[in-house]
């Protein structure tokens, strides 16, 4: 039975912060979360706080221990072997025009060549991604040299803040004067077709040195690639580099007085992560089956439609946790595999043939999950339309709101910085048609994109061909799947676009203060909320 709520999720933790401005911020939270009356969103599942507080504790204490939690045991995909079903023959999945054979590893890379405009630092040594088997951007993008252009008048988002460059921190060695400042969410390399769904829901491509802001969904083509940067060369910083059919949206806050807190909400498809050390922050990945958390690291996350999941690391430790509360940590010598539906496991790598290792694994998961796919593609289908009118319905709500939206929408592009104690009525009021929305939406938007990237798979692939339950053929189905639910994908928009601003107007408190104890019911989806989630 598949799940759609994110059933993994990655945490990337450094030491523990200071809390900012004590009583004021925990007072006006704790005041707007007992004022909230959110009885239809129901209790049940709602993990209790002392569970929570022990289940955080315990992963910290796994990470800095280093310690697996499970021996290596299983294949590669981390799913056993069928006694009476001989193994398909295994695909080459990498895309046209890619090696034959991959080079070895996520590999830490040197200096990038001088004068690379948007998509380097000139003259500045870094440590980069090297993902190799022909699905992530190479190291040195072909546009780099002197093909940098200036991005849309939208801009980068940081926090409250829209279309500001990132400045360094406090006692940061600050970037050369030749290297161009970068905006948080710049596009430095694009290849094939790339898109981003903006928060007013409209749809759009984009390129190299275009922004991508917060909470806007950034989607992969077939055949297509992409790199983006998240303040990378800064503490808690991170370059992202899309493989095809991959979509994911970010949060980056970075609060006055503490270090960056960052979470990745990957929906669709394989990304390498390279996130800069951290000083006192958190660096969440929420995926199917698993949420990371990692410490200055180096690491690949790939999936397949069914929310298989494996974690590779060529630097530091990633620590994975399944819904089920189990974890495992990733390093250069072991892999951690999620099937769907199911529990961590730890597999042996060899650190110089880990690229070699991916592509095995998802050889193997795609072999595995080609016989269903047609049956996964109709579960989907199914979780949206069992979804959907409770989505309509929220999104009612919060329509009754829009004047509170437009108001800090307005006054976060005049550049407004919020206190604590701001608009606290219209926070209370927000909050729970807002919490509907979001339960609703972490429901639907992963099941949306997995059959976007499943509509690849049957169009390029030919897997998942044949007749749906309803009698449509498969080819009738996915070619009018995303004209079909174009309201729908700007109706998602419109909730995350709600959730930034909820963000905005909270001035700095981690937003499950302000949902209170419901927050636990929405899975990985409430590492949104804040850095306890």
């Amino acid at each position: 039975m598949l799940t759609f709520a994110p059933e993994a999720r990655l945490c990337i933790r450094g030491r523990a912060a200071g809390k900012p401005a004590a009583a004021l911020r925990v007072a006006a939270a704790l005041a707007i979360a007992a004022a909230l009356s959110l009885g239809s969103c129901g209790d049940d599942g709602a993990e209790p706080a002392a569970s929570r507080a022990a289940s955080a504790n315990g992963a910290q204490s796994s990470a800095q221990s280093g310690a697996p939690t499970d021996a290596p045991t299983g294949d590669a995909s981390g799913n056993a072997a069928a006694p009476d079903q001989a193994p398909a023959a295994p695909q080459a999945l990498a895309l046209p025009g890619a090696p034959a054979s991959p080079e070895a590893g996520v590999q830490a890379a040197g200096a990038q060549a001088a004068g690379t405009g948007s998509a380097g630092q000139a003259g500045q040594a870094a440590t980069t991604i090297s993902a190799s088997g022909g699905d992530f951007p190479s190291d040195a993008p072909a546009a780099a040299a002197g093909d940098s252009r200036a991005g849309g008048a939208a801009g980068g988002a940081t926090g409250a803040a829209a279309g500001v460059a990132e400045r360094a921190p406090a006692g940061a060695q600050a970037p050369q004067a030749a290297a161009p400042a970068r905006r948080l969410g710049e596009l430095v390399y694009t290849e094939g077709t790339v898109t981003v769904h903006r928060s007013g829901g409209v749809k759009e491509r984009v390129d190299i040195g275009d922004t991508v802001r917060q909470y806007e969904v950034i989607a992969t083509g077939p055949g297509s690639r992409a790199t983006i940067d998240l303040a990378a060369g800064y503490p808690g910083g991170a370059e992202l580099k899309l493989a095809e059919n991959t979509a994911f949206y970010f949060d980056v806050k970075a609060p006055e007085g503490e270090e960056r807190r960052s979470v990745i909400q990957l929906l669709a498809g394989a990304l390498a992560i390279k996130v800069d050390k951290l000083a006192g922050g958190s660096f969440n990945v929420a995926a199917d089956g698993a949420v990371l958390g990692v410490r200055g690291t180096v690491f690949i996350v790939d999936t397949v439609p069914d929310g298989s999941l494996l974690v590779t690391t060529n630097e530091g430790a990633v620590e994975v946790r399944s819904l089920d509360g189990r974890r495992a940590t990733s390093r250069a010598d072991a892999a951690v595999a999620v099937p769907a539906g199911g529990s961590t496991r730890l597999l042996p790598v060899e650190p110089a043939k880990a690229a070699d290792f991916r592509v095995g694994w998802r050889n193997e998961a795609v072999a595995a999950f080609a016989p269903r796919a047609l049956e996964t593609a109709a579960t989907y289908a199914k979780a949206i339309d069992d979804h959907r009118a409770a989505f309509n319905a929220a999104l009612r709500g919060l329509g009754a709101h829009d004047a509170t939206l437009k108001l800090w929408r307005d006054a976060r592009a005049a550049d407004r910085v919020p206190r604590f104690t701001d608009w606290i009525d219209e926070k209370k009021a927000l909050a729970g048609p807002l919490f509907d929305c979001l339960k609703a939406l972490f429901m639907i938007e992963r099941p949306y994109y997995r059959l976007l990237e499943l509509k690849s798979y049957h169009d390029e692939r030919g897997i998942g061909v044949g007749e749906l339950r309803d009698g449509r053929s498969s080819a009738a189905f996915y070619a009018g799947f995303e004209a079909a639910n174009a309201a729908l994908a700007a109706d998602m928009a419109r909730v995350r676009e709600a959730l930034d601003l909820f963000g905005y107007a909270a001035a700095g408190s981690p937003l499950g203060e302000l949902f209170g104890s419901k927050a636990a019911g929405l899975g990985s989806g409430a590492a949104l909320l804040g850095d306890d989630w």
